[in-house]
């Protein structure tokens, strides 16, 4: 069975219900950006030290995830787009700018305590903010990894790809990826139109 994802419509949708001028507004949306375009699970993203993805002279351009914050204890690199590179620049100033600490082996992800967020933190923002944008998708911080994955198998259509930037150790648990929805079909049957000679 294909992992439900979220499309474009609803990951506006979702990422609008959170207001940046909340008090952590600016921190929750950040965290959820760099969690569409890293695939990092849960347990991973709040796992994160700031050392894993800036250095002095600001982003990393790839995500080294050591063994021991990565699930099964097998590291992966990830390449950070401009996209993730930026959330991180955001998180990084909201920090600073809220008198978190930016130390290397600081936590990336901090609560009003100074404490590393929870991962029930993240599932509980996930409902409500599924409640909010009054989404059908039952989604979860679950469903911004296979949102993730399924962007990269799509666009791209490389298995390998998705399976080392998920940490996959089987090929098999990502070939859920190469599932194709009615709306592809309608959209290669409707290419024959062009192609095909008409009588």
């Amino acid at each position: 069975m294909n992992p439900r994802t979220l499309n474009a419509y609803e990951i506006r949708n979702l990422l609008h219900t959170l207001t940046p001028r909340s008090p952590f507004g600016a921190r929750d949306l950040a965290m959820l950006v760099l969690a569409l375009h890293t695939g990092l699970r849960v347990s991973e993203l709040v796992g994160l030290d700031v050392s894993h993805v800036a250095n002095s002279q600001g982003p990393r351009q790839t995500l080294d995830l050591p063994a021991g914050l990565a699930k099964g204890g097998s590291g992966r690199i990830i390449p950070l787009n401009q996209v993730a590179r930026d959330a991180i620049a955001d998180i990084l100033s909201f920090n600073q700018h809220r008198g978190f600490p930016v130390a290397p082996g600081a936590p990336l992800f901090v609560n009003r305590r100074h404490q590393r967020l929870s991962t029930r933190y993240v599932q509980r923002l996930m409902e409500a903010l599924r409640n909010q944008a009054d989404l059908d998708v039952h989604a979860t911080p679950h469903t911004l990894r296979h949102t993730f994955a399924s962007q990269v198998a799509r666009k791209h259509g490389n298995l390998r790809a998705v399976q080392a930037l998920l940490g996959h150790r089987r090929l098999a648990t990502v070939e859920i990826y190469t599932h194709v929805d009615r709306q592809e079909l309608a959209e290669a049957v409707a290419t024959l139109e062009q192609t095909l000679p008409q009588p």
